[in-house]
């Protein structure tokens, strides 16, 4: 990796940063273009090498951007069925495999964060990142008497490129045939945008980690690493290191193996909103390491919310109506969160046939994520025309709950990607009814919690 500066740092301007999308619509209206000297299954198979080129340019596009323009695209590499396959891959690889930025702007920004030298605060900091992300990279390195860390150093000019990414990413998906029909890209983009510049305070997020740090001490699955208060500063996060391997190598366990990474995930995400009620909104497998001792380490808290007791209860009226199959009660339960405005001029029966596959993982005793449960699930909660589209039209995203909306999208591709089959309907009675553990996890969740429930 380069040392110097040239190359490295992030093209912040408005001009620079439009470029690229502008540049990608030229080449995308040219070949599709291309495809009208062709006819039938001839021009058929054109067009599909037309989409899939430009899905391989905006792919490449993200990861160079890094900033808003990469976090989209990650999370739209979960979403599966919403782009095509070969895009999806590519995405994918934005997890782990972003352009790293240049030791020498690393070192700058180190500097200014501790006002010294690297060489005074580590013992030991290795150039080269081993992870590289949309908004930041990490660096392995030791402290002073030889702790094992990992530090986290945000991209210098990041939150100006954001603020141009956010205009631009809904141009780089809307080149003709890259999602599915249905999918309101702009509604996408604007509710993530709001997440994403939460993420750019590292202190912010040092202080959601000590508070799952404290939840999850000691838990049987769960692992939250260390945060080094005193080295975080806004631009630089310090946190225990933890050796494991990417949560990309579960897709080729066992799948029994694959259900049980997947009940964990399901765990922890579910029993912290209801249990701790704080969501971690943030669910790509860059956040996940498999652990030696069998255990998930969860190292990201960057997109965290934090709700009141009274949402927490509505949800809770919302999924035991849902349970006992009383939509009349689901339908009043949806007005009352603010996830349905009050007196939509349609008959409970329409909304739950459209609605209701927001939860249909826990409408039976046992459901397996597929890839098309996935894309249902995406495609009914952006529609925009239709009967769906009207429907949606008198849904809401009430204030805060952007993160819900975002791991639902982010936990159903990825699940689907392990192909996770549970009973998640009898783990959320753990959470919402507080029944007796459903499963082996659950009796040893609530053996390793201060409380005895499992979380």
């Amino acid at each position: 990796m380069a040392t110097g500066r040239t190359g490295s740092a992030m093209r912040t301007g408005r001009l620079a940063r439009t470029a690229v999308p502008a540049r990608l619509a030229a080449a995308a209206a040219l070949r599709w273009l291309g495809t009208f000297r062709y006819r039938g299954e001839r021009r058929r198979e054109k067009r599909k090498e037309a989409v899939l080129r430009t899905a391989e340019d905006v792919t490449r596009a993200m990861g160079e951007m890094k900033g808003a323009a990469m976090k989209v695209g990650q999370v739209l590499s979960m979403m599966s069925g919403v782009v095509p396959p070969e895009m999806a891959e590519g995405l994918a690889t934005l997890q782990s495999n972003a352009p790293p930025m240049a030791y020498g702007l690393v070192q700058e920004v180190l500097e200014a964060a501790y006002g010294r030298s690297p060489g005074s605060v580590f013992r030991r900091f290795e150039r080269e990142p081993f992870a590289a992300a949309s908004i930041g990279q990490v660096h392995r390195a030791e402290l002073r008497d030889g702790t094992r860390v990992a530090v986290k150093v945000q991209y210098p000019g990041v939150r100006e490129a954001i603020e141009r990414d956010l205009a631009n990413v809904a141009v780089l998906l809307g080149f003709g045939g890259l999602v599915a029909k249905g999918l309101d890209v702009e509604t996408l983009v604007r509710d993530l945008g709001e997440g994403i510049r939460g993420e750019l305070d590292y202190r912010r997020e040092a202080a959601w980690q000590r508070r799952f740090f404290d939840a999850f001490e000691g838990h049987g699955f769960v692992r939250v690493p260390r945060v080094y208060h005193e080295l975080t500063t806004d631009t630089v996060l310090v946190q225990e290191w933890l050796p494991g391997r990417p949560f990309r190598e579960a897709l080729g366990l066992p799948q029994g193996e694959r259900n049980r990474l997947g009940e964990m995930l399901y765990r922890f995400c579910f029993g912290s909103l209801y249990r701790l009620r704080l969501f971690n909104g943030d669910p790509h497998p860059g956040n996940y390491l498999l652990l030696e001792d069998g255990r998930v380490g969860f190292v990201d808290y960057g997109c965290v919310a934090e709700f009141d007791n009274a949402v927490v209860e509505g949800f809770k009226r919302l999924i035991r109506a849902l349970d006992r199959g009383d939509r009349e009660a689901w339908r009043a339960a949806t007005e009352e969160v603010g996830i349905l405005l009050p007196n939509a001029p349609f008959t409970t029966d329409e909304l739950y046939e459209h609605m209701h596959w927001y939860w249909a993982p826990i409408l039976e005793d046992e459901v397996e994520y597929t890839p098309e449960l996935a894309a249902e699930m995406v495609r009914r909660n952006t529609m925009t025309t239709g009967l769906g589209g009207q429907i949606n039209r008198y849904c809401n995203v009430p204030e805060g709950m952007v993160f819900l909306t975002r791991i639902n999208f982010g936990l159903a591709g990825l699940f689907a990607s392990l192909r996770a089959r549970g009973p998640w309907r009898a783990i959320v009675r753990e959470y919402v009814d507080d029944a007796p553990p459903s499963t082996e996890l659950g009796r040893l969740s609530a053996a390793t919690t201060r409380s005895g429930k499992p979380i």
